[in-house]
Formats: C-alpha cells, sequence, structure tokens
C-alpha cells in the first residue's frame, strides 16, 4: 500500500462522525477556466478536454492532445498518464488510447458494423473499456479492447450493454437491458470479466445502473427501489460487494446515485435534499456506513454549493462541480488534516478579507452574476453582468446551442434556399436536405443534428451525423418534425396522423413510438434529457373540456399533466438532467402568459417585463432559463434569462450590440452561452451567440492571501 494511502487511512475514521466534525476535511480550488474535467489519477493529474482536443492537466498545466488527437475528448487516465477517449464525438466518435506517447486506434480493431464507439476506461495494462455502436440503432455492445483484440460484451437478454470503468484485473463494470418491450428497457448493473456476466440486481425496482468498479471489485452506481413516488420510483445510490447490493441512503431526498470510489472503499456522487432553497442536491462522500454532505467538509467554498462529485482517487482527491448564482463550475477538493493550523487558515483570510471589501463597496445592481471563473487556486467573484456578442450572418435564425457553442437553425444559401445549418467559431455549414430544397435545424447534442425537411411533398424530421441525414419516418404516413435529441440520439418530436392530429414520438434504435397524450387526441414532444425524459404539451383530455394543451413530462412510460399557472394552456419546452422544465402558461383567464420553471414539483410563475406575454424556451444543466417578454403596452418582446429568481434583460447586460435588439433567446448550454435573435428598426435582423465574460480582478485580490500561505508553508 502507497504512503498516501496510508495516510488516507488513517483519516478515515474522522469520517464517521463528519456531520458533527467542526474544521474542514477538504480545500476547495477551481480548476482552470474552459478545461473540461473526466477522470483523475492516483497522482493527481486529470484527463479531460480543452480547446476542442484531449487534454491532461498536471501540476497547474495543461497539456495537449490536439496535435496528435484533433477534436478528441479525454475520458479516462490510468496512473500512468495513459489516457482513452474518443476523437469526434464523446458519445459517437472514434474511441482511442493514448499510451507511452502513441495513439492506440482502439475503433480500427472493432468490427466492421459498429462505425461509432468511444473508450471510458483504462487501467494500468493498458486494457480499455468502452462501447461500440453501429450506424443507427440500439445495437450498442460494450467492449474490452486488450492487446489489439476486442471483447464484446453481451447483454442480460435485451438489446444493449454499455461499459462504464474498468479495473486493474481486467473486471468491467456496466449497465445492460434485459428482455423488454418498452422504449426506456429494464436494465439491470453488471460486472464482466473472462467472458462472463455477473448481474448485480437491484434494490428491489425494475433498472440499475453501474459506473464504477475498484480494484477489490467493489462496483458501485444507482438503483431503483420497491417504493414507488408519484413520479417514479424512489433510487438510490448502492454499493455491491460479495454477492449483495447495499442501499447508500440519502441527504434526505429521494433520487441519488455513486459516481465513483477508490480503492479504499471510499465513494462518492450525489443525492437530492429536502430543501426550498439552493440546488436541491448536494455531491455526498459515503463510507463506513455514513453518507456525508460534502459541502460541509470543505473549507474556502465562499457560497458556492458543491452539487456533484464525479470521481475520487486513493489519495482522497475529489473531482466536483459546484454551483453559485446561477453559474456553475468543476473544482477540486483536497484532503487536509482534520484540525488545520489556524494560522494558516487566518493568513488565507487576508485575502478573503480584502475580497469582501472590495465586494460590499461595489455598486449593487438588479442583475445577475453570469460565467465561468478563470481562478485556478481561489474561487472568483464575477463581475456585473456582461456578455460579449457574435453575429451570425443575415437572413440566419438560430434555433438552438450545443454544449460546444455550435448554433443550429435556418439561414439562407448561396442558391437562396432555406437550409438548415450549423455555425462554430465562425464557420457556418449548410445540411443536406432529405431531397426537398428546404430544412431547418431545431437541435443539437454531441454532434448530431436533429430538425425537418422537405422530402417529396411531405415534411420529415431528419438526424444528421457525421455528413449523413437520415429520415426519423413518420407515425402514421403524415408530416413529421424532430425537435430535441439528446446524448445518446435518442429523438423526440411529433408527427401527424390521417385525422390530421399530431402525435409525439419518440425515436430511438431506429424505431418511432408514439408515447401517448394526456387524454386527448394530440400531443407534441418537444425536448429530452439523457434520463429519456420527454416533454411537450398534449391535450388532457374531457375533463378538461375548455382548455388547451397542458405542458406534460413523460418518463418510463407515464405522461405527467404538470398543470398551469392558472389559466387553461401550458406548454413545455426544454428539461434538464435534473428534470427541471422551462415552458409557458397562461396565469388566468385573460390572454396573458407567462415563461415558467417546473423544479421540485411545482411550476413557478418567472414573472415578465411588464407586458401580456412572455415564453421559456431553454434550460441548461445549472437551471438557467432563456426566452423571452415583452413590455407593458409594447408588442415587442426582448430576450432575457432567468437565474437565481432574476428575471434579466439581455439587452442590458450584452456589449457590442449596437443598434441590434435581442428579441428572443432561444438556447443556452451548460457553459452559459446564450443564441438569441435580434433585429434592428432597419429590418436588418440575425442570431447572436452572447458569451460570459468573468472579472479577472477580483480573483487578483483573492490571491493576496495564497503567497502568504506559500510562505507559511515553505517554512
Amino acid at each position: 500500500m502507497s504512503i498516501r494511502r496510508c495516510l488516507f487511512a488513517l483519516l478515515l475514521p474522522f469520517f464517521a462522525s463528519a456531520h458533527a466534525w467542526a474544521d474542514p476535511l477538504y480545500t476547495f480550488d477551481f480548476l482552470p477556466a474552459g478545461f473540461a474535467p473526466s477522470a483523475l489519477n492516483n497522482a493527481g493529474q486529470i484527463v479531460g478536454t480543452y480547446g476542442g482536443a484531449a487534454a491532461i492537466l498536471s501540476g497547474g498545466t495543461i497539456t495537449s492532445l490536439g496535435s496528435v488527437l484533433p477534436d478528441s475528448y479525454g475520458l479516462a487516465i490510468n496512473n500512468h498518464g495513459d489516457i482513452a477517449g474518443a476523437q469526434n464525438s464523446p458519445y459517437n466518435g472514434s474511441a482511442f488510447a493514448y499510451v507511452g506517447g502513441s495513439v492506440v486506434p482502439v475503433a480500427a480493431s472493432l468490427p466492421d458494423m459498429y462505425a461509432y464507439s468511444n473508450a471510458r476506461g483504462i487501467n494500468d495494462a493498458g486494457m480499455v473499456a468502452g462501447n461500440a455502436q453501429p450506424y443507427i440503432g440500439e445495437a450498442q455492445r460494450g467492449f474490452l479492447y486488450d492487446s489489439g483484440g476486442i471483447h464484446l460484451i453481451g447483454t442480460l437478454g435485451g438489446d444493449w450493454s454499455y461499459a462504464a470503468a474498468i479495473n486493474a484485473s481486467g473486471t468491467v463494470a456496466g449497465t445492460a437491458t434485459l428482455a423488454s418491450s418498452t422504449f426506456d428497457p429494464d436494465r439491470h448493473a453488471y460486472l464482466y470479466q473472462g467472458g462472463t456476466m455477473l448481474d448485480l440486481g437491484t434494490l428491489g425496482g425494475l433498472r440499475s445502473e453501474a459506473y464504477d468498479v475498484n480494484d477489490a471489485g467493489l462496483a458501485v452506481g444507482w438503483s431503483e427501489t420497491d417504493v414507488v413516488l408519484d413520479n417514479g420510483a424512489l433510487t438510490r445510490p448502492f454499493a455491491y460487494r460479495d454477492g449483495h447490493m447495499v442501499d447508500l441512503g440519502s441527504l434526505g431526498g429521494n433520487w441519488g446515485y455513486a459516481r465513483a470510489l477508490n480503492n479504499a472503499g471510499v465513494i462518492v456522487g450525489a443525492s437530492d435534499l429536502i430543501t426550498d432553497v439552493g440546488w436541491g442536491y448536494h455531491a455526498f462522500i459515503y463510507l463506513d456506513g455514513h453518507m456525508v454532505d460534502l459541502n460541509t467538509l470543505v473549507t474556502g467554498a465562499n457560497g458556492w454549493e458543491i452539487i456533484d462529485a464525479t470521481d475520487i482517487n486513493d489519495a482522497g482527491r475529489i473531482l466536483g462541480r459546484a454551483c453559485r448564482l446561477g453559474t456553475c463550475a468543476d473544482v477540486r477538493m483536497d484532503l487536509v488534516s482534520a484540525v488545520p493550523e489556524p494560522a494558516t487558515w487566518a493568513m488565507l483570510a487576508a485575502g478573503l478579507g480584502l475580497l469582501a471589501w472590495r465586494a460590499r463597496r461595489r455598486r449593487v445592481k438588479p442583475a445577475l452574476m453570469l460565467g465561468v471563473s478563470l481562478a485556478v487556486a481561489a474561487p472568483a467573484v464575477l463581475a456585473d453582468p456582461l456578455y460579449t456578442a457574435t453575429f451570425l450572418p443575415e437572413n440566419f435564425t438560430a434555433y438552438g446551442i450545443g454544449n460546444d457553442g455550435s448554433v443550429v437553425g435556418s439561414g439562407i444559401n448561396l442558391d437562396n434556399q432555406q437550409r438548415a445549418f450549423v455555425w462554430l467559431d465562425g464557420t457556418t455549414t449548410f445540411l443536406p436536405t432529405l431531397g426537398g430544397p428546404s430544412a431547418w435545424a431545431t437541435a443539437t447534442n454531441g454532434g448530431a443534428v436533429v430538425g425537418a425537411s422537405l422530402s417529396g411533398d411531405f415534411t420529415r424530421g431528419f438526424i444528421y451525423r457525421n455528413g449523413d441525414i437520415r429520415s426519423t419516418g413518420t407515425l402514421y404516413g403524415g408530416e413529421s418534425i424532430a425537435y430535441g435529441i439528446n446524448a445518446v440520439g435518442q429523438v423526440v418530436g411529433d408527427s401527424t396522423d390521417a385525422s390530421g392530429n399530431s402525435r409525439a414520438f419518440l425515436y430511438s434504435g431506429g424505431t418511432l413510438t408514439d408515447i401517448g397524450t394526456l387524454g386527448g387526441t394530440d400531443a407534441r414532444a418537444r425536448g429530452i434529457n439523457g434520463a429519456g425524459m420527454i416533454v411537450g404539451g398534449s391535450q388532457p383530455g374531457p375533463g378538461f373540456p375548455d382548455d388547451g394543451a397542458h405542458a406534460f413530462l413523460y418518463h418510463d412510460g407515464t405522461m405527467q399533466d404538470l398543470g398551469t399557472l392558472g389559466g387553461g394552456f401550458s406548454w413545455a419546452e426544454a428539461v434538464n438532467d435534473a428534470g427541471q422544465v422551462a415552458g409557458y402558461s397562461l396565469i388566468g383567464a385573460a390572454a396573458v402568459w407567462h415563461p415558467f420553471l417546473y423544479s421540485g414539483g411545482v411550476m413557478h410563475d418567472l414573472g415578465s417585463f411588464g407586458g401580456d406575454f412572455g415564453e421559456a424556451h431553454a434550460i441548461n444543466a445549472a437551471g438557467m432559463v432563456v426566452g423571452y417578454s415583452s413590455f407593458v403596452g409594447d408588442g415587442f418582446s426582448h430576450a432575457f434569462v432567468y437565474a437565481d429568481g432574476s428575471l434579466v434583460d439581455l439587452n442590458n447586460v450584452t456589449d457590442g450590440l449596437g443598434i441590434q435588439v435581442l428579441m428572443d433567446a432561444v438556447g443556452i448550454n451548460d457553459a452559459g452561452q446564450i443564441v438569441a435573435n435580434s433585429c434592428n428598426d432597419f429590418g436588418y435582423c440575425a442570431p447572436v451567440l452572447l458569451t460570459p465574460v468573468p472579472e479577472p480582478a477580483a480573483a487578483f485580490l483573492l490571491l493576496a492571501g495564497i503567497p502568504v500561505l506559500l510562505w507559511r508553508r515553505k517554512n
């Protein structure tokens, strides 16, 4: 056992009573801006993606692999610093390993039918666990790559398997489906070794998933229980050892998942809370039978809530995600002694004091604090709201934005035809059509784009990936339009039947499924999250004879009516992975409608700029909502962003707009970038990409205390 592991083991007893421990056990540091982390090794190296390529963060220095692996994503790292990942897309790309300074094209060893792949784990022996997909469909298979050979992982009777992690002996942990006829099939966590799959079962429910396995063969993940709630089954993080799945409990809420564990058996993940404030879920650490909120063990968080813990190494370092005031950032937490020397904290407080003094003297403005931290060694306080504006071409209309900053919509090409486009970093790419003269794109995720195109005399939904466009087809022979896509390539939209009614569909694995209605004859889907939750609007049926559509949330075969804000109509436009829903609703008998955020089982009125109408169109992982709202006596609207209880006019917080007016914000990604459509009084209209700008000066003030701390530690 290494010295680091021994030291960590000595500290483990302190965690058993951490809920009552007064002193912090972890320090809290931000990762560099623009670096998206995936995993860390025992040396503290972090693999991720930076500047469009796989990269390694080590000792404060980022080493990019862009020269040898352009357009790549770093997803896993071993203790030698070798990494694994995928090129082109983290989900539907081309799996690779980077071992000893050389690129290993793992994807080239897969059977020809598997056009897409990714690598999710790599051990110290260079064995790689990953996933392979055919061109389209759900026949995905997990695989183990070993010395140039591929071992495909089977299923538990269903259509697909997924590999998430691998340990030192080559045991793979993941998820595989059982025989099922539903679009969201029953699935169980598994362990795979030597050609044999072990079904880990569940905590009593229908589904479980495994995310990590340590060298002792202990696996962790989440599982449904036999407790059924109004909005689905109660889920719990689990640990599997010695043939038994153990419920790790919760921080008070109804769901949770274990993301990672180390060789000492310490587990980290996230669990929801029963609270009316904050983010509603926190990161946890679990050992010796106790789940502890990581926020109670961290110093220097400065108001940031740690909402997720994604990895932990044998030295106790933890990767996580923290949020504050509508902004989220990636962080690292380092284990420190349980009783830090008071003088050390006092010296660091000198810098914190300067920062607090400056914050008190700033003029308070009714606006949001948005952006991504640039500080690496300390929490940064962001400036007054500020976005920079980047204009897309004239006569374009934007409909969505991806996490990579790509914008999709419709525009006029050189032949004066309306075509779907993808815009990224100043370059516009027009997509092909399904044979007709026009098309438009509505959403993008992981490099895939969805929308609709004329195909003969009909409109058909499409999915575009890697230069190829495919029709989603139609449910009943009528028109179809695709509106949303999630990270695993599932697509939602609507399709007309013979009577002209629209029906909401899910397109998954090459199959189009009618997901039903709220009781009426019409339903239309607009968004889908990573868990397969679908939102849209549907007629509620004869029980509501005077009502129009109601917003719905569909999951696990059940369509839930989200209600309204008091009127007879509501509509859901988007859903994030936390299950929060954005849309709009009539607020009473009059023709006045407001944007809403549905969170924690409640539909919240986001208010307005004083006018009679407003809509929410998109939501990101942090719960930030964008859309438009009108003003009193004015038929025009302004784009807004909503976070932390404030509805903010984006025109008031964006530099570089000139005479353009942001009329409607249609998309927001997890980095806080917003795409909006703008016009001016002369009829010039164009989409605008808004990028949040942090204030670096505040971080420098905080650093004032750091040199003293470093000097003290050296001496």
